[in-house]
């Protein structure tokens, strides 16, 4: 059986891993922007605008994979919820290729506040938000883009992890609606797909 990172990369090289050599593209410049910098276009969906110093055309899917290791899976914090909620990682490793680590991340944060963490008198608290209540010091969870051992633990002791997912796919939609509509087909149907 593959790992948890293996998973998640398969699922995102569905939608990342072909080589793009399109002008237009400014991701594929390393400046950023159409006509800025070099262009080197992108492979495994490692790109010259996040990636301006590797080599895009000699690039192996191993150094793609170190990549996306390094710079997005343990940054992600998706490491630290493969174990109890795979799904959520994928799903979370996934956006933070997407939108970027710190976007991402907030994005699960707010998910976790609308599913785990609501006002709840509390003689009708169920165990597990008793729980929360005691690690979050009966406070939100903060939205600091760093899911980090108490983002963890309060995802470990939710056990709503579907609706966790509803919620995070829900912010992610939120995040795209705001950006180039010529865009969002490719984006929804990516966010629309089985993890």
């Amino acid at each position: 059986m593959k790992n948890h990172f293996d998973s998640a990369l398969t699922f995102t090289l569905q939608h990342e891993g072909k080589t793009s050599t399109d002008l237009d593209d400014p991701g594929n410049w390393t400046g950023g922007a159409k006509g800025v910098g070099e262009f080197k276009g992108t492979r495994y969906g490692i790109s010259a605008a996040a990636f301006p110093h590797v080599d895009i055309r000699s690039l192996t899917i191993e150094q793609a994979r170190a990549l996306y290791h390094r710079y997005y899976w343990r940054p992600s914090g998706a490491q630290r919820l493969a174990f109890d909620a795979p799904d959520l990682a994928r799903r979370l490793f996934d956006l933070a290729v997407n939108c970027g680590v710190a976007g991402a991340s907030r994005m699960l944060q707010r998910a976790v506040n609308t599913v785990c963490t609501g006002h709840v008198l509390p003689r009708r608290r169920a165990a597990w938000r008793q729980v929360i209540v005691q690690l979050l010091q009966a406070r939100a969870l903060r939205v600091d883009g760093i899911v980090g051992p108490i983002t963890a633990e309060v995802i470990r002791a939710c056990p709503h992890k579907a609706a966790l997912l509803a919620a995070l796919v829900g912010e992610a939609y939120n995040h795209y609606r705001r950006l180039d509509p010529a865009d969002i087909p490719g984006w929804l149907n990516r966010l629309g797909a089985s993890i």
